[in-house]
């Protein structure tokens, strides 16, 4: 494209609040989305279902739905858990900004920005 054809197009219009925030929105989605490995999770959400088929008295759509709803259940621990692990690196503690005032709140923790709680039981 020439200097003349680009001085051609038209101004892009202005983008509203809302616009600006669904953009935004969804780029950061697909970043976030760009560092899972979807691959191993369909992977493992297969042989969750058949070991859970193996299992008497589990019929296949039965199976599907277990390994579904176990595959849905620990990826609904990962933002805790991903959170904690940060403060536990140190990546997130700071000198007691917004941010992190608020997070602590949301966490239910009293205590200042980046100290972490034990991690939970595994087992």
């Amino acid at each position: 494209m020439t200097a003349t054809a680009t001085s051609e197009l038209p101004p892009l219009p202005p983008l509203g609040a809302g616009q600006i925030s669904a953009l935004l929105d969804h780029v950061i989605y697909e970043q976030v989305l760009a560092c899972v490995d979807l691959d191993a999770l369909y992977r493992l959400e297969q042989s969750l279902t058949l070991l859970a088929g193996d299992l008497d008295g589990i019929g296949p759509d039965q199976a599907g739905n277990l390994a579904k709803a176990m595959l849905d259940r620990a990826l609904l621990r990962l933002p805790d858990d991903m959170r904690r692990y940060l403060r536990a690196a140190g990546w997130m503690s700071c000198d007691g900004c917004e941010i992190c005032e608020e997070e602590a709140r949301h966490a239910g923790r009293t205590g200042p920005p980046g100290q972490s709680r034990p991690p939970r039981s595994r087992g």
